[in-house]
């Protein structure tokens, strides 16, 4: 999931709709999951500019953990002649998906990217930058586990490096809820369901599927499921800091329109039903 995943707005559901035209026959479900939470043009853009901000130049060397198909890698090396990345997860069989669908189509610049089943926990070559999107890294739970990766990330960057993540809460992510939404592709419209399965109160342990609707009605239910901490920025800040890191920077969406992104930072903000916002690590 990624800035456009979650709205917040249980008024605007789509039950299963009748206007699905994606075959029945389309079994993809990492395109599926592409086609509706992933925006690799937004992040790579939003990663570029806050870099030269607070750096002062640009960066040249990412690495995606938890990368999967690593679209955000392929962004990234399309966008600069210079651009390197490092793409790291441990399910062979979704970077191989990757490799084919992602990064071969860039032709001479595929070499520009690597792709490593590896335990992001375990790698600490230098780079210029570190994305963890999706909130993939609600996956390390209880929290010093999310400190001691921290910790490694520290080893990896250098003296200007960042560390940039996404986040979601508000009430409605304390929630049982489904959220359909329909998705509009080259190959034709299906519905992307969006359920929190279940929630821990105690833990903040939320459990989650992805469920995919194509036309006639066929549905790929569970196609991805997840169960994660359900972090909030003031944690990430407080395990950055415990990891060595000198700032923690929260990025807020403070558009008025639905259908555009205006993230800027803050220390402060009012909760809503639903919010998503940028989470930077700041050596």
């Amino acid at each position: 999931m990624n800035h456009e995943a979650w709205e917040g707005d249980m008024d605007s559901m789509i039950e299963g709709d009748a206007s699905n035209t994606l075959p029945a026959s389309f079994d993809d479900r990492h395109l599926l999951y592409q086609y509706s939470v992933q925006v690799p043009e937004f992040e790579v853009k939003f990663m570029d500019k806050v870099f030269r901000k607070l750096r002062g130049r640009r960066a040249h060397f990412l690495r995606e953990d938890f990368c999967g198909t690593a679209a955000v890698c392929a962004e990234w090396v399309r966008t600069h002649k210079k651009h390197r990345a490092l793409g790291l997860d441990l399910d062979r069989s979704t970077l191989d998906w990757g490799l084919e669908h992602n990064i071969a189509p860039l032709g001479k610049d595929a070499d520009r990217v690597e792709l490593r089943e590896a335990d992001v926990r375990n790698v600490t070559e230098k780079v210029d930058l570190v994305c963890a999107y999706n909130f993939s890294w609600f996956l390390l739970n209880p929290v010093n586990q999310l400190t001691r990766y921290f910790k490694k990330l520290r080893k990896s960057l250098g003296p200007d490096g960042l560390v940039f993540l996404d986040c979601y809460g508000g009430w409605e992510a304390q929630q049982v809820v489904e959220e359909p939404r329909l998705v509009e592709t080259d190959e034709g419209m299906f519905t992307y369901t969006w359920e929190q399965a279940s929630f821990d109160a105690i833990n903040n342990v939320a459990k989650c599927h992805i469920h995919f609707e194509l036309a006639g009605g066929r549905r790929l239910k569970k196609a991805f499921t997840y169960e994660w901490r359900l972090y909030s920025p003031a944690e990430a800040r407080e395990a950055f800091l415990a990891a060595g890191f000198s700032d923690c920077i929260v990025y807020w969406d403070y558009s008025d329109d639905p259908e555009e992104d205006l993230y800027k930072p803050a220390k402060k903000a009012e909760n809503q039903p639903g919010w998503l916002a940028y989470i930077v690590g700041v050596v």
